[in-house]
């Protein structure tokens, strides 16, 4: 996030994922932080190659770190209220087909 996230969305304060164009989600990635995350974009390449038939690059992924805006985490979160979290809200969004556990 401090390394990577903040530096490429600094000058917008945008989310990762509004910076290059988003798209509804089709699956919802819960992760561990503690995975390399080389291991974490081949297990998602994995998946999309499993569900797809032949569109499998462009199948959408939600995932936290890029999904969300990190310049406003306590918002994303929904200041306290579960129900108005970015992560409720992407899997209530009626896009959502599944959860991807990394």
């Amino acid at each position: 996030n401090v390394n990577i996230i903040k530096p490429l969305t600094c000058f917008e304060k945008l989310s990762f994922a509004e910076m290059v164009g988003p798209s509804p989600l089709v699956y919802f990635v819960s992760h561990f932080w503690g995975t390399p995350f080389s291991h974490f974009v081949e297990a998602l390449r994995q998946h999309a190659l499993t569900v797809s038939d032949s569109n499998w690059a462009g199948i959408s992924y939600w995932v936290c770190f890029l999904s969300n805006n990190q310049w406003q985490v306590h918002e994303e979160v929904g200041n306290g209220k579960w129900q108005e979290s970015s992560f409720y809200r992407a899997l209530r969004s009626g896009f959502c087909r599944g959860t991807c556990m990394m």
